[in-house]
């Protein structure tokens, strides 16, 4: 039986919207792949809730590493659709 709750909403927000990134980043667009970090920026949210609430803390500690490789994967996909939007 399917209930409804705060939890379960999280977890399908998580990997629904992982799923959704997960395509955007295999774009060869530049700025299509930026929209996917974005989304895997947002996907961190539910993401956090979940593993506070199952009491894995000892994940969280990654969180950090993860949000940085997002920030740079962004970061050059930015630079790469300005570079390429000059040409």
């Amino acid at each position: 039986m399917l209930e409804f709750s705060l939890f379960n909403f999280a977890q399908f927000a998580d990997q629904g919207m992982s799923v959704w990134a997960t395509l955007l980043l295999t774009s060869l667009s530049a700025k299509t792949r930026m929209y996917g970090f974005i989304i895997f920026i947002l996907v961190n949210i539910p993401g956090t809730y979940l593993l506070v609430v199952t009491e894995l803390w000892w994940i969280l500690a990654m969180v950090p590493v993860w949000l940085f490789l997002n920030f740079k994967g962004l970061l050059n996909n930015y630079r790469e659709n300005q570079r390429l939007s000059k040409i």
